[in-house]
């Protein structure tokens, strides 16, 4: 069972600057002498930005002079001091005190102390110590050692802090580089990516993410891959001007699932029902085929039964495609289907998660069809949701 003590035991074994140069344990770090601790530092922190991440320095230390950040998974600190030498003010947080304690020594030596903050994380993932609203969140490679599930509760916690138009900035590492790598159970991909004493690492794109956000609004700034595919760098805008009120309630509330169950699914001609409580299907043959339906709303109801008073609504599915293509999409009273709607899932091993938007007074349903031409396609649904996004 993956626990917060296993990822602490994890985690107090920490990267030495770039990918190139192993791992250190903090604690050995503490036992060191200020000046030889400080020299160590520094020189990881020069071949961290001499190598794969120097850019990003660059690119937002000038954009974060005077403004306040959160880092989630601080490690060492070498992102968040060399801000802080640069005008930033920092609040580091970590799940391993040790860590938090070599940085703070660090940043004593380099005379950055009236810049820096610290908090260690506890099992609830709270944030309760902190009440300042933040310019920006900075999550380097930490979030995607848990599993998506508790990096969801730790991030709606940060949200809070967040300012309306701040920035979510997060390094993960790509579902491409998972695939490539043999597309391993998480418990054991961690072992390949970043050490046999790894419990837990997931790929993310930008859909994942903002599946782990919801049901904040999101603007995307910059979504790319580097370094051969083995890193993608996801930078996202809270976007204020779009329909979203969160006040001091949980963010999350406001999901419903919705019955994946026989009575629910309606299958089009030429379908087929599989096992699993009605939630596997196999389409007809042929291109765009519709396969199965679920009505999100019907006239003078709401979705499920509930009125929403938002304008829109997050339609949030969860399935797995076991042979070809599945389109899921949206579908008007009359059967008109909308293609700009649609997002594609191909076959593969893992579940996928996909997001919709829609009216909350439109009546939709929402469809799924075959988008290969040449057999017939086979997918699961697992879940439904509905999220207001207000």
């Amino acid at each position: 069972m993956l626990t917060l003590d296993s990822l602490r035991e994890k985690w107090r074994e920490v990267p030495l600057g770039s990918d190139m140069d192993g791992r250190v344990f903090s604690t050995d770090l503490l036992a060191l002498p200020d000046h030889e601790l400080l020299s160590r530092w520094n020189a990881a922190a020069a071949r961290r930005y001499g190598g794969e991440l120097g850019w990003s320095g660059a690119l937002y230390a000038p954009g974060f002079v005077g403004r306040h950040v959160l880092e989630l998974g601080s490690g060492l600190g070498y992102d968040g001091l060399h801000f802080a030498a640069a005008g930033a003010n920092w609040t580091f947080t970590d799940i391993v005190p040790d860590n938090l304690a070599v940085i703070a020594r660090v940043a004593r030596l380099r005379g950055l102390q009236d810049r820096v903050r610290f908090h260690l994380i506890e099992d609830d993932f709270a944030f309760a110590g902190l009440s300042r609203q933040y310019d920006a969140i900075w999550a380097c490679g930490s979030l995607i050692h848990i599993p998506f599930e508790s990096a969801r509760k730790e991030a709606l916690a940060a949200l809070r802090l967040l300012k309306p138009r701040g920035r979510w900035i997060e390094l993960a590492y790509p579902r491409g580089r998972w695939l490539r790598e043999g597309q391993q159970d998480f418990a054991e991909w961690g072992k390949l990516t970043d050490g046999e004493r790894t419990p837990w690492v997931e790929w993310y794109d930008a859909e994942k993410l903002r599946q782990r956000l919801a049901p904040v609004p999101l603007r995307t700034i910059l979504d790319f891959e580097f370094c051969g595919g083995n890193y993608v760098w996801l930078d996202c805008e809270f976007a204020s001007d779009l329909p979203y009120r969160a006040g001091n309630r949980d963010v999350g509330s406001t999901y419903r699932s919705i019955d994946i169950g026989p009575n629910t699914v309606r299958l089009a001609p030429g379908s087929k029902r599989g096992m699993l409580n009605g939630s596997r299907f196999t389409t007809p043959r042929g291109l765009f085929a519709p396969t199965a339906g679920i009505p999100l709303n019907s006239a003078g109801e709401g979705l499920l039964g509930v009125h929403f008073t938002p304008t829109e609504v997050s339609i949030l599915v969860e399935c797995r495609v076991f042979c070809g293509a599945v389109g899921v999409g949206l579908m008007d009273p009359d059967g008109r289907y909308y293609p700009a709607s649609e997002s594609v899932v191909d076959a593969g091993i893992d579940d996928q998660r996909v997001s919709l938007m829609m009216r909350s007074d439109w009546p939709a349903t929402l469809a799924f069809r075959n988008l290969r031409a040449d057999l017939r396609s086979e997918f699961e649904i697992r879940s439904v949701a509905v999220r207001s996004t207000l």
